[in-house]
């Protein structure tokens, strides 16, 4: 009969021997990562700047937490994000969510980098940055984002962190500009810049000797309209409300209406 490993007065009869592993996913637990929902890159950042500093159960009862409603008061700030947590406690919970220090030439830079790419307004307003404006705007690494909160437990990240970390998330997925919210930036302080932008490269290119005097630069990106069946789309009652004013009869109008609609098949088809 093998003798079953054993320490002192502990036996490892349902464990077998013991083995040394360096990473959660040796032991088969699971990662901890965000899989609620499908976030962009940027609003993803934020949500793992606290689910990687913390443990599964704080980030199952965090997650549960947001899921129910219990982050209120939720305020983008100049520095991160600040919220009220509703807990077991009578009061809420103030929590904090603070993203690392940036110089002022480091936000420069990133904005720089920003306003050159063609484009890049359109591709602001809907999040699409590069990874290293990323970077510089919110965290190059989960540990570089600190968290506080009143509550009694000592980890560095709570789980009313985690709530606060999943809806300041959600909130970047629905609106990316809240990104330069964080570090005192506008959408305005952008397209002010991008016009200065395209007068100094005018300037450039229109200078004696230019590189880019024949050839120019490369031109941003065509807009690309939202395509829809205008007819089907509106609604049909105000068109015959506007027939009403034209039209003698119920006939008239009911004619008057099937013309527009003929009428626009025809232009567009």
């Amino acid at each position: 009969m093998t003798e079953r490993p054993k320490e002192d007065n502990v036996i490892y009869a349902n464990f077998g021997a013991r083995k040394r592993v360096s990473s959660a996913e040796e032991t088969g637990a699971p990662t901890r990562s965000f899989q609620q929902r499908s976030l962009s890159p940027a609003a993803l950042r934020i949500a793992n700047a606290a689910v990687r500093q913390t443990d599964v159960g704080r980030v199952k009862r965090g997650t549960e937490y947001a899921a129910r409603g219990h982050v209120v008061e939720l305020r983008v700030v100049h520095g991160g994000v600040r919220a009220a947590v509703v807990g077991s406690q009578n009061e809420p919970f103030q929590v904090g969510m603070h993203l690392p220090y940036r110089s002022y030439e480091d936000i420069r830079r990133a904005v720089g980098d920003i306003v050159r790419a063609p484009g890049s307004i359109a591709a602001a307003k809907a999040g699409t940055l590069d990874e290293h404006v990323l970077d510089i705007l919110l965290c190059d690494a989960p540990q570089e984002v600190t968290f506080s909160c009143d509550c009694p437990d000592g980890a560095n990240v709570c789980k009313h962190a985690i709530a606060v970390a999943q809806r300041a998330a959600e909130l970047v997925d629905d609106d990316p500009t809240l990104i330069f919210t964080m570090r005192g930036l506008s959408l305005e302080d952008l397209e002010s810049r991008k016009r200065n932008q395209a007068e100094d490269l005018a300037r450039e290119n229109a200078e004696p000797g230019s590189e880019f005097f024949w050839s120019g630069r490369p031109l941003p990106e065509l807009p690309r309209p939202k395509v829809a069946p205008m007819i089907e789309d509106s609604d049909i009652d105000l068109l015959h409300r506007a027939m009403q004013t034209v039209s003698f009869t119920n006939i008239d109008q009911l004619r008057a209406v099937a013309d527009i609609e003929d009428l626009y098949d025809e232009l567009t088809r």
